[in-house]
């Protein structure tokens, strides 16, 4: 099953929620097509991001792509409602590396 990680930079919480519900909010918000691997936050560059790692079923490498790019833009949706976020950066795993998906 490929590998693979939407990242989204939080620039701010929507009103009425807290910073202690996104992450809980983020694994709620993988779609079921989808296995959430793991949702993990970081600070890079003075702000905050969110890497969902998730995994979908395998068929050829331009159809799990589509698919995870579909999978990053339900997360954001979702996701949305919580926090202000960035369009989704998508990344596979490609053996021991993390590659952007276009």
């Amino acid at each position: 099953m490929p590998s693979f990680r939407a990242r989204f930079a939080v620039s701010a919480l929507r009103p009425g929620h807290r910073p202690d519900e996104v992450l809980p909010a983020a694994r709620r918000a993988v779609p079921p097509q989808a296995h959430c691997d793991d949702v993990r936050l970081d600070v890079q560059q003075k702000r905050p991001v969110i890497t969902v790692r998730f995994t979908i079923a395998g068929s050829h490498d331009a159809d799990e792509d589509a698919r995870a790019r579909a999978c990053a833009r339900q997360l954001g949706n979702s996701l949305g409602a919580v926090a202000q976020l960035s369009e989704p950066v998508v990344l596979r795993r490609a053996g021991q590396a993390w590659l952007q998906v276009p």
